[in-house]
């Protein structure tokens, strides 16, 4: 049994500690403070420059990063709120007052991904810790922007904020503790986030669907069962039988989206990834890739590494490739840097198997926004594993990737690994569940093999949701030892002119040295109080010459930083004679609309007094009559369309009396032959027998002919009804019919011309039945003579009723539907192209323009559809 003891190490509670002292000490303090002028302006300026407005949530959260002050700030927002983007916004404030800023990221991919989404230069947090080791540190920024803060770890944290308050830089961090967490104990961004009460951001604008975004808000509420049913019911999650299925139809679905959307490989890499939470995985679904496009023909020349353990690895000119290792060629002066994380293609082998590949970074000023770069990477970094294969990739390595189309392999994903799995693409995500590796041998053996679709798909979401149940979000572990510290308070919202501020940070100054000389005289220790009063006192020192350096600056920047710099105004590159040329075309401009409104002003003072006298008149208007004639002819194509509904409600029964006399002559058949004994033994006798099967075959020929012909006469009156709606008087020519139909071919299907009526009618009349009874045999005078050659034997058996049969081919086309009714849309009617409809024209033409091209779902149908279009045009007429 294992043990409940849970066991940790004090430099972790130290991190922790630390992280909690320079949260609640710089809360507050004026650094990198700018006015609430200032961060309006810097807001108006992103509007101008990005062409789009930023939503209240997210500029409340530049007003606060700006303009609040605090040593340490904390902004949480889920994905897809634009986190990267308003800091852009920040950036144009900070560049404004010659504020110096940089980014702090985990990967390098990421610190690129930073800089190109809001412009602000970002190292990795180990190149950081680094330069802090060395003793140059964050010296000379004032502040740094930590994206993706949790996924570093305390002690880092701890590392950074510890020089942050040596060097008076502002620490703004920007993550998300639903998502991917440290791999190290990470608590501390959460923390920090309620200690100095920090925004966050709830609004998605990322996901283009809403069904998806709704499924992503209940998934950070913790109920990941129903958000994995709202996906479900998008089409959104597949179950799978078992995990190589669900690899399979991730691939099958791969081919086919790239083959449809993204033929250039860029384009792929930018459009689509394929994710797993584990490496053997994504190991899989690479070679599996890899093949697929092999098979195809799409890669080149190729070669096989060989890597430690045994492995091997096959690149092919083509092939989709990740880096994995850093390489920073520009600083030796041999070609554009090479990032960990980049997404290349192969391009090139060479004698010394050395790889080059292609990828895409983006340049404002080339074509497409983008261009590409290229580098050679040697095979020794290859075996080394620097350039595996980049058809799918980890959940991790995806952690700020943006693309439009994501496939999912769900297995071994925790809730903070899915959660941003299912958040990269814009357009559609897929997550694939085998229930064979996510349900244990035991519930496997309880419920044995799915026996529905519905439970197919129940059972893989059931098993993962539970699984994801157990996941757990980081927290600091002084939490578990103590109650959590108070938030710092509030501060007064306030406007403090410049000397306000000025007088304020020397308050503080006055107030920090006191609190540093109180904290000494309270060592009791008197063998160290000498060593500690000296080390106070030179700390004391040091504070106040920093304090009066930022006292200096801010003075002699003071009348600077109220003009703002040219580079950030709008039109700061133009010349005079270009700005004057602007000026000039805005004038023309304006006059040219004011000329355009008056026109249209005119227009409206006119139609309105029309109107007006019509109105006074009390003459209708032209669409009334209109109206009030297209609701006549509606009201005569209801009359016809009645009787079709009565005739076929007729036909119908005639219908179910002939299935009716069909069994009943189908267990007579099967007494057909039995001896006259049996017969007698059974109530009955031969001759009654035939009578009784003779009575029956002619019942139901009686009504078969009486539906035929209820049908008929439903077919015309349906035809009555649409031959009662004329064409509009402003919709050209009267109905023509063009040879082959009014419809457009489309692959597969044959266009037929609805055929003239058979000249014989395709059933006996009435009269005539009557005139002969069914039980004889009767001349058909209306047939061709017979053909010696064509005459069939005379079968024995009862007598029946034939009639005349119009071929299939003739009443329906070749695809077995029937033919469009004359006069309709499907028939070829159509306004002429520049002239517009009348309201009840309109009308009119939408109920057959609605139900003519459903004409060839059958007859019963019809009637319906075209009752609820003759209703829906009513309704239009009514409203006009």
């Amino acid at each position: 049994m294992s043990s409940t003891v849970r066991w940790t190490t004090q430099d972790i509670l130290d991190a922790e500690e630390s992280v909690r002292v320079q949260a609640l000490e710089r809360f507050d303090t004026g650094t990198a403070q700018l006015t609430a002028d200032q961060a309006a302006a810097a807001i108006d300026v992103f509007h101008v420059a990005a062409g789009f407005e930023l939503s209240p949530e997210q500029q409340a959260a530049v007003s606060r990063v700006l303009a609040a002050g605090h040593g340490v700030d904390a902004l949480v927002g889920v994905a897809g709120a634009g986190k990267s983007t308003l800091m852009e916004a920040c950036r144009i404030g900070w560049d404004a007052t010659g504020t110096t800023y940089a980014g702090a990221t985990l990967a390098a991919v990421a610190a690129q991904q930073l800089h190109d989404a809001s412009g602000i230069p970002a190292r990795t947090v180990a190149a950081w810790l680094g330069e802090v080791e060395n003793g140059s540190g964050l010296r000379g920024v004032d502040v740094l922007v930590v994206d993706e803060a949790t996924m570093v770890d305390d002690r880092a944290a701890a590392l950074l904020m510890g020089e942050a308050a040596r060097t008076g830089t502002k620490v703004v961090c920007i993550g998300d503790h639903v998502q991917l967490q440290a791999v190290g104990p990470g608590g501390w961004f959460k923390e920090t986030h309620r200690l100095v009460n920090g925004l966050t951001l709830t609004e998605n604008r990322s996901q283009e669907d809403a069904a998806e975004r709704a499924a992503l808000d209940v998934w950070r509420t913790g109920n990941h069962e129903p958000a994995l049913r709202m996906l479900a019911e998008g089409g959104r999650l597949h179950p799978a039988e078992s995990a190589d299925d669900a690899r399979s139809q991730i691939l099958t679905a791969w081919d086919e989206l790239r083959l449809q959307e993204w033929a250039d490989p860029h384009d792929l890499i930018a459009g689509m990834v394929v994710l797993a939470a584990r490496h053997s995985d994504v190991d899989a679904l690479n070679l599996g890739a890899q093949a697929i496009r092999r098979e195809a023909g799409e890669l080149g020349a190729e070669h096989t590494y060989a890597r430690p353990g045994g492995d091997t690895l096959t690149l092919a000119v083509g092939d989709d490739v990740r880096v994995r290792q850093n390489d920073y060629r520009s600083r030796r002066g041999e070609g554009p840097d090479m990032l960990n994380g980049y997404r290349a293609v192969v391009t090139a082998l060479d004698d010394r198997h050395r790889v080059e590949i292609t990828w895409r970074v983006k340049d404002a000023e080339a074509p497409g926004g983008y261009r590409e770069e290229s580098g050679w990477v040697p095979a020794q970094k290859v075996t080394g594993g620097a350039l595996p294969l980049g058809y799918a990739m980890t959940i991790a390595a995806s952690q700020g990737l943006t693309c439009n189309t994501s496939l999912m392999y769900g297995h071994g994903a925790n809730a903070f690994a899915t959660y941003p799995g299912i958040t990269r693409p814009r357009r559609q995500n897929h997550l694939w569940l085998p229930p064979a590796v996510l349900e244990d041998e035991r519930t496997r053996a309880r419920l044995g093999e799915a026996r529905s679709e519905k439970e197919r798909l129940e059972r893989p979401i059931d098993a993962f949701a539970r699984f994801l149940g157990q996941s757990r979000p980081d927290s600091t572990v002084s939490d578990l030892l103590r109650e959590p510290p108070t938030p710092a308070p509030l501060p007064r919202q306030r406007e403090l002119s410049a000397e306000q501020a000025r007088a304020e940070a020397e308050r503080r100054l006055r107030q920090t040295n006191m609190t540093k000389a109180a904290r000494a005289k309270s060592v009791s220790l008197s063998h160290r109080r000498a060593e500690d009063e000296a080390q106070l006192q030179e700390q004391a020192r040091l504070d106040e010459e920093r304090a009066n350096r930022l006292l200096a600056r801010l003075k002699a920047g003071a009348e600077e930083r109220t003009v703002p710099s040219w580079r950030t105004r709008i039109y700061g590159t133009l010349s005079p004679q270009e700005l004057n040329h602007r000026i000039a075309e805005g004038d023309r401009l304006a006059v040219d609309a004011e000329t355009e409104a008056a026109e249209a002003d005119g227009t409206a003072r006119e139609l309105a007094a029309r109107l007006d006298l019509e109105q006074a008149t009390g003459r209708p208007t032209r669409g009334q009559r209109f109206a009030a004639e297209a609701g006549q002819i509606l009201d005569r194509a209801e009359t016809h369309l009645a009787a079709a509904r009565e005739h076929e409600r007729t036909a119908a029964v005639a219908a179910g009396h002939a299935e009716t006399h069909t069994r009943r002559l189908a267990e007579l058949a099967e007494s057909e032959g039995k001896s006259r004994l049996a017969l007698r033994l059974a109530g009955t006798s031969l001759k009654e027998h035939r009578a009784l099967t003779q009575r029956l075959t002619a019942e139901r020929a009686a009504y078969w002919n009486m539906a035929a012909d209820s049908r008929r006469d439903a077919r015309q009156a349906l035809d009555k009804a649409w031959e009662t709606v004329p064409t509009p008087r402003c919709s050209g020519p009267a109905r023509a019919r063009p040879r082959g139909g009014g419809r457009r071919a489309v692959p597969g299907e044959a266009l037929h011309r609805r055929p003239a009526r058979p000249r014989h009618r395709q059933t006996r009349p009435r009269r005539h039945q009557q005139r002969h009874p069914p039980g004889r045999r009767v001349p058909d005078v209306r047939r061709r003579p017979p053909d010696p050659g064509r005459q069939r034997p005379h079968r024995a058996g009862p007598a029946r009723h034939h009639r005349r049969e119009v071929p299939r081919s003739a009443r329906q086309g070749d695809d077995g539907t029937p033919h469009p009714p004359a006069g309709t849309a499907e028939a070829g009617r159509a306004a002429p192209a520049g002239r517009r409809l009348t309201p009840a024209a309109e009308a009119v033409q939408g109920a057959q323009q609605e139900v003519a091209p459903r004409c060839v779902r059958g007859l019963s149908r019809t009637e319906a559809e075209v009752g609820g279009a003759l209703r829906r045009s009513r309704r239009l007429l009514l409203a006009q």
